[in-house]
């Protein structure tokens, strides 16, 4: 799943301003923007090599670290200007990756992520999850079609922050690699996001999933970049930290919820 986050972070007053969060190096966070930039490119041989790159990369001592979650850097200003939506910005984004493991293959997770709504498979964190594909819905999880996309309007429950609505743009797509499928995810958000205390918005936030075959399962990279204000001033450092926990919890209950119902 590729959720925003519950704020966790500010229950009490509290903040994890504090906790440390290692850098990515340079090869690796240049990888998954070059896949957020590069989504829609025709010729995928590119993508591919991303893939396989990063394949290579997350194992040893560097998988451990991006298990953990790792800092990234912001995305240029070209790989936002040509998307819908408000005007994107790129200044002061915080960005974040984490790599997680499903034990399912990618054809049930995007079965999954595509197929059902996340607030059937999120009860707890969504209200409303009123998703729309414009193409490759009916396609897509069995691969008689490459591509995907649609909008989702979305409600949260994000407790002491209230009510945070949302709306996105989201694309799906398959890319054939020497391990087998892989797919990819994208998603941004198309308008301000606005919670209902604290004066909470998040101006622009952009997200990259990278699924690809390891062994029965899937190795799943995640990475997003966010600008976050609230009343008490900028809230991004936070806000992007607390996305690996998130994602952490999220793959775990994806797979859990697969095992229940598909």
């Amino acid at each position: 799943m590729s959720r925003g986050f519950a704020p966790l972070w500010v229950l009490g007053g509290l903040s994890v301003g504090c906790t440390q969060v290692d850098e990515a190096p340079k090869a690796y966070e240049s990888a998954v923007a070059y896949v957020f930039t590069h989504f829609e490119d025709e010729d995928p041989v590119e993508l591919v090599e991303t893939i396989e790159f990063l394949d290579e990369w997350l194992v040893g001592a560097d998988l451990d670290a991006a298990q953990e979650g790792l800092s990234i850097q912001n995305l240029s200003k070209t790989a936002v200007s040509g998307l819908e939506g408000h005007a994107h910005q790129t200044n002061g984004l915080e960005g974040v990756s984490l790599a997680t493991q499903s034990r399912y293959p990618t054809c049930t997770l995007m079965q999954a992520l595509t197929q059902y709504s996340f607030a059937r498979m999120m009860p707890d964190v969504y209200i409303t999850y009123d998703r729309e594909f414009d193409e490759g819905q009916d396609c897509i999880a069995d691969r008689d079609c490459m591509w995907a996309e649609g909008s989702v309007h979305s409600v949260a429950d994000w407790g002491l922050l209230g009510e945070v609505t949302a709306d996105r743009r989201i694309q799906f797509r398959w890319i054939e690699t020497a391990t087998g499928w892989a797919f990819l995810q994208r998603w941004w958000l198309t308008d301000v996001s606005t919670g209902t205390r604290l004066g909470l918005t998040i101006d622009d936030q952009y997200y990259v999933g990278i699924n690809f075959p390891d062994g029965n399962g899937t190795r799943r990279v995640h990475a997003s970049w966010l600008t976050m204000e609230m009343s008490t001033g900028d809230a991004s450092t936070g806000a992007s930290k607390q996305l690996i926990k998130n994602w952490k919890k999220d793959a775990s209950d994806l797979d859990g919820w697969i095992r229940e119902n598909l």
